[in-house]
């Protein structure tokens, strides 16, 4: 059964015409009863119709990925504009392929984009909006070279600890994932600060890491090396290089796995493990009923239409009869 109404709803009302009906059968003429009889005889098929009775059954109820809570952290530090992602490509664009994939994968996400390097900026709220996010993915770019005073893969942590705290208090039944996407890389002088404290508000997530241990130098002007590169203290090309033990510890701290990023490809895999993991009933049959794979309802209601008829038909008949006595 899939009742149209809950069924405590549907016994009191039972209750009340059932009551009703038997008030008027025992205070009518005996010659009416028959009347009241047709009438009790409706209420019943009334009340088989509202519990919708059916034939055979699905063997389990429908469900579907939750709605997830994405929130991304990503590096735009000058070091992600080095040219050692995928062969000789900036990392960023290793970076913005990979948001994209998880955007496609993710059709049930909330993507909340944050961005750090000389500061945390909040570049985009929690949206479900494919075309917002694609645009912006399109749009994103790197610090200005000599714009930072250092690069450190914790500077967003007290960003991550509020925002992660705000979404348990606002949805806490929806999973919160964070990817933390950079090349690990600390200019800072002091020790990269501990992840573990956010661990207990994150469901799942992944780092991802940019670049290669031989490195690559940076343009100084994004997407156009010809104009020179950023160079360092001595003089010469500066060259970046990716710090796997920092993203790895990050990583471990969180939780969540580490991969490192040298191509496209790959992500679905992880995107779809985070869809298996977090599954909901379908708010379509609010995770109660099994939907009947063949109603009969329908049968009932014609019955009932029947009987309503009879009655209308005795009753027009008792009116004629009336009104040839009074003539």
């Amino acid at each position: 059964m899939n009742p149209l109404l809950d069924v405590p709803l549907i016994v009191v009302g039972a209750l009340v015409l059932l009551a009703a009906v038997v008030y008027g059968a025992i205070w009518s003429r005996r010659s009416e009863r028959g009347g009241w009889l047709l009438r009790g005889l409706m209420v019943a098929l009334l009340v088989a119709i509202a519990l919708r009775p059916g034939w055979g059954e699905e063997p389990v109820a429908p469900t579907r990925t939750a709605d997830l809570e994405v929130l991304v952290f990503l590096d735009r530090t000058t070091s992600m504009s080095a040219l050692d992602w995928s062969g000789q490509r900036p990392r960023f664009a290793g970076a913005r392929a990979d948001l994209n994939a998880l955007v496609d994968a993710l059709p049930t996400g909330r993507f909340t984009v944050v961005s750090f390097g000389r500061r945390v900026r909040v570049e985009l709220p929690s949206t479900q909006d494919e075309t917002v996010i694609a645009d912006y993915v399109q749009l994103l770019r790197r610090e200005e070279a000599f714009a930072g005073d250092g690069s450190s893969l914790d500077r967003p942590l007290s960003t991550m600890a509020s925002r992660l705290a705000e979404l348990e208090e606002r949805s806490p039944r929806r999973p919160r994932l964070v990817v933390l996407m950079g090349d690990g890389e600390n200019t800072e002088t002091q020790a990269q600060r501990s992840f573990a404290a956010i661990a207990p508000l994150v469901d799942a997530g992944v780092a991802l890491g940019y670049g290669t241990a031989a490195g690559g130098r940076m343009p100084l002007v994004e997407g156009r090396p010809e104009e020179g590169w950023v160079p360092d203290r001595r003089g010469g090309d500066a060259v970046s290089r990716i710090d796997e033990a920092n993203l790895r510890s990050a990583a471990q701290e969180m939780g969540v796995p580490y991969l490192h990023r040298t191509g496209t490809g790959g992500l679905d895999a992880v995107a779809a493990e985070w869809g298996d993991r977090f599954q909901e009933p379908d708010p379509a049959y609010d995770g109660a009923e099994v939907p009947v794979a063949l109603d009969l309802y329908w049968i009932l209601a014609l019955a009932l239409l029947v009987l309503v008829l009879v009655d209308l038909r005795r009753h027009w008949r008792r009116g004629w009869a009336a009104r040839r006595s009074l003539a």
